[in-house]
C-alpha cells in the first residue's frame, strides 16, 4: 500500500505551540474515550454535525469526534506539521479561535452542499483544512517535500514549496466534493474546502504580520 504525505523542512518555531499541542491532546483523548463504545453510532447521532438537524453545540463537538484510528492519525498528523507555526504566528488565542471558526465553516459549506443529509459528520479535517490554507498564505515558500511511503517505510521524497504541497491539496479536495467520490466515499469534502476557505477569508483580519519568525 503505498501513500503520500508533506513532510515539513526548516526550522520550527522557537515558542512552544500550547494549543496546537493540547488540540492534538484532547482529540487524542476524546477518541479513546469514545471510538471503542458499543454504541459509537448512537454518540456520533448525538453529537456529530447532521446538515438535516443542524445545532450549534453539535458542531463544536464533532470537531473532537473520530471514527477510526487512521481517521486520527491523518488529521492529528496534518494539524501537527502546520498548525505550530500557524499559531506562533498568531498567538495564543487568536489561533485557537480562528480554529474553531474554520470548524464552523466547514460545517456550514458541507450544510449548504447536502442540507438534506442525514450522515452525522465528525472530525477535525475542517479546522484543520483552515489551518493549512493560513500556513500556506503565511509561509508559501517554506521548503517541504512530497514524502512517498509503501506500508510504513519511506521510499522517495519530492522537493516542494508549502503553496503548490497545500494548493494540490485543498484542489483534489474540491475535485472530490464535485465527483461522485463526495456522495459515495463518506468523507465530508465539502467541509474540507469550506475549512480551507474560512481560513483564506479570516487571514486579513487575524494576520499581524512578520513580527514573529517562523
Amino acid at each position: 500500500m503505498f501513500f503520500v504525505l508533506p513532510v515539513e523542512e526548516g526550522a520550527k518555531p522557537k515558542k512552544f505551540p500550547l494549543i496546537n499541542s493540547l488540540l492534538i491532546a484532547v482529540n487524542i483523548y476524546v477518541f479513546f474515550k469514545t471510538a471503542e463504545q458499543i454504541h459509537f453510532d448512537q454518540l456520533m447521532m448525538r453529537h456529530g454535525f447532521i446538515p438535516a438537524h443542524p445545532h450549534f453545540q453539535d458542531i463544536l463537538t464533532s470537531m473532537f469526534l473520530h471514527g477510526g484510528l487512521a481517521h486520527l492519525i491523518g488529521n492529528m498528523y496534518f494539524l501537527y506539521v502546520f498548525g505550530d507555526n500557524v499559531e506562533n504566528r498568531l498567538g495564543k488565542l487568536t489561533y485557537l479561535v480562528t480554529y474553531i471558526l474554520c470548524g464552523f465553516g466547514a460545517c456550514f459549506l458541507q450544510y449548504m452542499a447536502s442540507p438534506h443529509s442525514p450522515i452525522p459528520m465528525i472530525g477535525a479535517s475542517g479546522a484543520i483544512s483552515g489551518v493549512c490554507a493560513l500556513y500556506m498564505v503565511m509561509f508559501p515558500w517554506q521548503k517541504m517535500r512530497f514524502q512517498f511511503f509503501f506500508l510504513i517505510f519511506p521510499i522517495f521524497g519530492i522537493p516542494a514549496r508549502a503553496f503548490v504541497v497545500v494548493g494540490l491539496w485543498i484542489f483534489e479536495q474540491y475535485w472530490m466534493a464535485t465527483s461522485t467520490f463526495a456522495s459515495e466515499g463518506g468523507i465530508a469534502f465539502w467541509a474540507h474546502v469550506g475549512g480551507f476557505l474560512t481560513g483564506i477569508l479570516l487571514f486579513p483580519f487575524i494576520y499581524p504580520g512578520e513580527k514573529n519568525s517562523a
